[in-house]
């Protein structure tokens, strides 16, 4: 018995380490979203979607990137895309993928062509290529994009935000503003950061 009572207390302690660790670990995966508490000089306030406050300084020549919602038919045959995927079943019963992000990559974005896992979710995928085709007015829109001579066929559902981005200014980072951060560093436990996104979709970024 008191060896169970010892393994339960270890396992009880083990547990609630982890717990405690957890919400740390949220923010030094890279990547952080949320709304805009303030912003003095360089030091960023940031509430994060999960609910908690993050600070976090702004290198002195930072950029931000504004993200502004555009529809699927707004998508032309050679435009650059980045599309963010889960595994989701076609309707005949195959494997597919369902959209959970689209990005239209502005025509100078120095972004490359790949299909990948996709770091911001463990279970799906990241398709960066030209679409090749594009069918959208319809509840679920499709979108097909073309890399190393494969093409990607992935479900477009209304839910999923579809953005493209172009330069911002930093009067952007008002208080209410929702931003993301894709490079976030993590350096003794002082957070920083060299580009912020502010979107106009809250759905933006999803992840």
């Amino acid at each position: 018995m008191t060896i169970i009572r010892g393994f339960a207390a270890a396992c009880a302690a083990a547990l609630l380490a982890t717990a405690a660790f957890t919400p740390a670990m949220a923010q030094e995966d890279g990547r952080l979203r949320g709304e805009v508490e303030k912003l003095s000089g360089n030091d960023l306030t940031v509430k994060t979607a999960e609910g908690k406050t993050v600070q976090v300084a702004l290198e002195p020549d930072y950029t931000v990137t504004h993200a502004v919602n555009v529809k699927l038919a707004d998508i032309k045959p050679g435009s650059f895309v980045g599309v963010g995927a889960l595994p989701a079943p076609n309707p005949d019963g195959s494997e597919g993928m369902k959209a959970v992000q689209v990005v239209v990559f502005p025509p100078t974005s120095k972004a490359t062509e790949r299909h990948g896992p996709w770091n911001s979710d463990p279970n799906g995928s990241m398709t960066n290529a030209p679409a090749t085709q594009i069918v959208a007015g319809q509840k679920d829109g499709k979108l097909t994009l073309t890399t190393g001579g494969k093409d990607y066929v992935i479900a477009v559902p209304p839910e999923a935000p579809i953005v493209t981005t172009v330069p911002g200014s930093k009067d952007m980072l008002k208080p209410g503003a929702w931003i993301g951060i894709s490079a976030l560093t993590n350096a003794n436990g002082k957070y920083s950061a060299k580009a912020v996104t502010v979107s106009d979709d809250r759905r933006y970024p999803a992840r």
